[in-house]
């Protein structure tokens, strides 16, 4: 009986001797005043006291956790944490270089089995206490508005109407936006045409904004077959074509900006 009380004894003795370790008391002090404010102590104390020491440490996904690292005797302390399956040439996610000691923290977004690893320089050991806290709830993303320009398709239709009467529209309108200055002021479109049927390539610029705008039409070969250049921002062009093929179509502003339309009638 004596013997097992003595032996008792020594381990509770030996137990608060261990928790009142003065490196672990800076370590849980360091980290309520680096970030982990009411954050939980979590898992073992990892201790060492060589060049570099590796760790796995198993994470949950979506929590941040506090690596709070102090040392004795140590010119140097650095932490460094690897994501899981990190290999040889994978970027760290979170370091810490210290002249001793210090806090390195990291969110994490996937659970798994972490590296972690810590290097020393100088004679002495070291102490890690982990901390963790449900991460902040992210705020869901922001609504992406996508600005809508101005219909300019009835006034397309309408020139159209009243240029080549019975003439109707092939497909849906092609849209666009630029400005006279560089090359943001012009664009092309490719168009199949009929041999023996008659087209017209109408474009409407934005009212008040774009000034002009001129068209430029191909044929199958690539060379310039006719071209509109308008002091207006609704020009039109006509064609008859000779032959079956894909043509092209460009729309080039000339004077201001904004957003245009262009669509080719036939008959």
């Amino acid at each position: 009986m004596t013997k097992f009380l003595t032996v008792l004894t020594f381990v509770v003795a030996g137990g608060v001797a261990h928790a009142e370790d003065p490196l672990e008391t800076t370590a849980v002090a360091q980290a309520q005043v680096q970030g982990a404010r009411g954050a939980a102590r979590v898992g073992d104390v990892y201790r060492g006291a060589g060049a570099k020491t590796d760790y796995q440490i198993l994470l949950e996904g979506n929590t941040c956790y506090w690596f709070s690292g102090a040392s004795e005797g140590l010119k140097k302390l650095y932490m460094y944490l690897w994501t899981p399956n990190a290999g040889a040439f994978t970027p760290r996610v979170a370091d810490l270089r210290s002249p001793g000691q210090g806090t390195m923290a990291y969110c994490t977004q996937q659970a798994g089995m972490y590296k972690f690893q810590v290097k020393t320089e100088g004679p002495g050991r070291f102490l890690v206490v982990v901390f963790t806290k449900e991460a902040p709830k992210q705020a869901p993303p922001a609504e992406v508005v996508v600005k809508q320009g101005p219909n300019l398709g009835p006034i397309c239709d309408r020139n159209a109407s009243a240029a080549a009467p019975g003439a109707k529209r092939q497909g849906e309108f092609f849209e666009g936006a630029g400005n006279a200055i560089g090359h943001e002021d012009r664009v092309d479109y490719p168009v199949q045409f009929d041999a023996g049927k008659c087209y017209w390539v109408v474009a409407c610029g934005e009212p008040e904004r774009v000034k002009t705008i001129s068209l430029y039409l191909w044929g199958p070969d690539n060379k310039r077959i006719t071209e509109a250049k308008s002091d207006t921002p609704n020009p039109m062009l006509g064609h008859c074509a000779k032959e079956t093929g894909m043509f092209k179509f460009q729309a080039k502003i000339t004077g201001g900006s904004g957003h245009f339309k262009a669509a080719v009638y036939r008959k």
